[in-house]
């Protein structure tokens, strides 16, 4: 039976341990966003808010760990498809709620297969793929803020007393774009700097190099991997601060901030924000 993890051995942006109670094999981008610098001089809170890819392929090592975690709410970012053609694993011993979200068609390029028509297409090169995430970034705003805020209100719950607070996943199938706008929300509500933010949502591209997974995909999928499909699907399997620019960008064109958009569209109201705090900053 795996321990609880303790806070002391929160895990940081950038490294990748076998020991960590926050790696799984199964599940390359699983990891918890922590130890990040906040509001007033305090840090996230470990263990409470993880993120990951699909947890389809989770060994039984995994399991164990997972059971350790006090994981009680999963959001899961994916398509009805990608749900059924990926289910997820997960320990009978400690069971969690899902809360399922599908923002398609609004998000066509990160939702599984869209890929897979434009790549086909000899006119469509790295550019017109980095353009193209890029529209879809500017889409995931309004598209997700249903997620943003469950997170939001999950997070913000404190735990009962005498007990450790219960933590909740983001997830989908490859854990960088929609769940990364996500926790990229969840962060700007706990004022994290803009520069850390940026560095939890690269860490996907440290974790899962975006060529080793285009050619997976195309691989798996029986595309001839030349280079240009090469190239124009590295572009789409890895994440680039552009994207989340595109995102942030669009927010401030709709809301003028992202304080007006965490509040306008993902109800963060001063008593939410205040509970948030306190429940997820040391």
């Amino acid at each position: 039976m795996s321990t609880s993890p303790s806070p002391q051995n929160a895990p940081t942006p950038g490294s990748v341990a076998a020991n960590r109670p926050d790696t799984l094999e199964g599940a390359p981008n699983f990891r918890s966003v922590s130890s990040l610098p906040a509001a007033d001089g305090r840090a996230i809170r470990p263990y409470r808010l993880f993120r990951s890819d699909a947890l389809h392929r989770l060994s039984e090592s995994d399991l164990q760990r997972l059971e350790a975690l006090r994981i009680k709410t999963v959001l899961d970012l994916r398509r009805d498809d990608e749900r059924q053609s990926a289910p997820t694993r997960w320990p009978l011993a400690a069971p969690a709620a899902t809360r399922l979200f599908d923002a398609s068609p609004e998000l066509e390029v990160v939702q599984a297969g869209g890929w897979r028509t434009v790549i086909r297409q000899e006119d469509f090169h790295a550019p017109q793929a980095r353009a193209w995430m890029a529209q879809t970034y500017a889409r995931m705003p309004l598209a997700l803020a249903p997620a943003v805020r469950d997170a939001i209100d999950l997070l913000s719950r404190p735990a009962p007393e005498g007990q450790a607070a219960d933590a909740v996943l983001v997830h989908c199938t490859a854990g960088k774009d929609r769940t990364g706008f996500v926790c990229a929300m969840v962060l700007s509500a706990l004022d994290v700097p803009h520069e850390a933010i940026l560095s939890d949502y690269l860490e996907s591209s440290r974790r899962r190099p975006p060529e080793t997974l285009a050619r997976t995909l195309l691989d798996f999928h029986g595309i001839e991997a030349s280079p240009r499909a090469l190239s124009a699907l590295e572009a789409i399997a890895g994440v680039n601060s552009d994207f989340l620019d595109s995102a942030l960008r669009a927010i401030d064109e709709k809301f003028g901030s992202r304080q007006n958009y965490l509040q306008q569209a993902c109800g963060l109201n001063p008593q939410r924000l205040e509970a948030l705090r306190a429940a997820m900053l040391d």
